[in-house]
C-alpha cells in the first residue's frame, strides 16, 4: 500500500479504502453488490469503506479476508494500516472551533494539502496563502471579511498559518507556485506589512522545496489571467491527482477527473511558461520591495 510519510489518518484511510477496492477486484467481485451479499452487509457500507470514508469494523475485516482470499501475510499488513491510521491524532482542522470553516468549504483544502507529495499553486492577483505573512492575512481578512464576526475572522487567520506548516514539517511538501504582478503592488497592510511580506518571500524562496514565479505584466494576457487552482500530486501509483479550483467566498470545488486534471496540467504549464525564472523573480520582488 502506498502512503506518504506525511499522510494523516484521512489519507491513510482513503489509500486503505483503493487497496480493499483492488483486493476485491483481484478477487473476481466487479461489483460492489456482488462482494457485499457475500458479506452479508450493504453495499452502501462496502462503497463507505472503499472510498475512506469509514474504517473497516472488525466483523466485516474478517469476511473480506475470507471472502476476498486474502493471505495472511496481506492482512497483517492491512491491520497494521488500521492500527497506524487509527493511532494518528486528530486532525487539527477538525477540531470544534473550526466547524463554522469546514462548514463554508475550507475542509477539503485542509486534508488535501496535508496529504500532498507536491503543490503547483496559481495564486493569480495574491500572493500565495501557503506565502502570506500573518499581518498580509490579517489585512485581507479585514477587508475582506469585514461582514464576518471578530472570531470567525480570527479563525481564517489561524488556519492559514497552520496550513503553512506543511512546508516546513520533517518531509515537507514541493511546492511550485505561480501568481501574477499585480500581487506584488497593492500595498496590502501598509508599507512596513508589505515589505514584510516580500522580504518573506525571498526567505522561502531561498528553500529547496519551494519555486516561485512571478507572471509579469509583459507577459500579455497570461498577466491577466487571475483565477486561483491547485494541483495536488500524491506518492503511489494509485493516488490521483486533485485540482481544486477555488471559489470566491473561499474554499473550493476539488476533482480528479482525468480530463479536468489534464486541463489543469496544460494550463499551469501555460502560465509557468509566461513567467519569470527564479532569479528574475527575486529581481522583480527586491524591486517592488524598494518603492516602499
Amino acid at each position: 500500500m502506498s502512503t506518504s510519510v506525511n499522510t494523516n489518518a484521512l489519507s491513510i484511510q482513503r489509500d486503505l479504502g483503493e487497496e480493499l477496492r483492488r483486493i476485491r477486484l483481484e478477487a473476481g467481485y466487479k461489483s460492489q453488490a456482488d462482494a457485499a451479499k457475500q458479506l452479508k452487509c450493504s453495499q452502501n457500507k462496502v462503497s463507505y469503506i472503499e472510498r475512506g470514508k469509514h474504517w473497516p469494523d472488525e466483523s466485516v475485516l474478517k469476511r473480506m479476508f475470507k471472502v476476498y482470499a486474502v493471505p495472511e501475510s496481506r492482512q497483517a499488513d492491512i491491520r497494521a494500516t488500521i492500527r497506524t491510521g487509527k493511532s494518528i491524532e486528530r486532525p487539527w482542522w477538525l477540531e470544534p472551533q473550526y466547524k463554522e470553516l469546514l462548514a463554508a468549504g475550507f475542509g477539503p483544502a485542509f486534508s488535501l494539502e496535508d496529504a500532498a507529495e507536491k503543490l503547483h499553486v496559481h495564486s493569480g492577483t495574491y500572493i500565495p496563502g501557503l506565502c502570506q505573512t500573518k499581518e498580509y492575512v490579517e489585512a485581507l481578512a479585514a477587508f475582506g471579511q469585514k461582514d464576518e464576526s471578530l472570531l470567525r475572522r480570527e479563525q481564517f487567520v489561524e488556519t492559514r498559518l497552520r496550513r503553512q506548516d506543511v512546508l516546513t514539517r520533517h518531509h515537507p511538501v514541493v511546492l511550485r507556485a505561480l501568481f501574477l504582478e499585480s500581487a506584488l503592488w497593492p500595498v496590502v497592510g501598509g508599507p512596513e506589512t508589505m515589505r514584510a511580506q516580500l522580504r518573506h518571500l525571498r526567505a522561502l524562496a531561498a528553500k529547496p522545496n519551494i519555486t516561485l514565479s512571478v507572471i509579469p505584466f509583459s507577459a500579455g494576457a497570461a498577466a491577466a489571467a487571475g483565477s486561483p487552482f491547485t494541483l495536488y500530486e500524491y506518492p503511489g501509483v494509485h493516488n490521483k491527482t486533485v485540482v481544486m479550483h477555488e471559489m470566491s467566498r473561499g474554499g473550493g470545488e476539488a476533482t480528479d477527473n482525468a480530463a479536468e486534471v489534464r486541463r489543469a496540467r496544460r494550463r499551469f504549464a501555460d502560465l509557468a511558461g509566461q513567467a519569470l525564472n527564479a532569479a528574475e523573480t527575486l529581481q522583480l520582488i527586491e524591486r517592488v520591495e524598494k518603492t516602499l
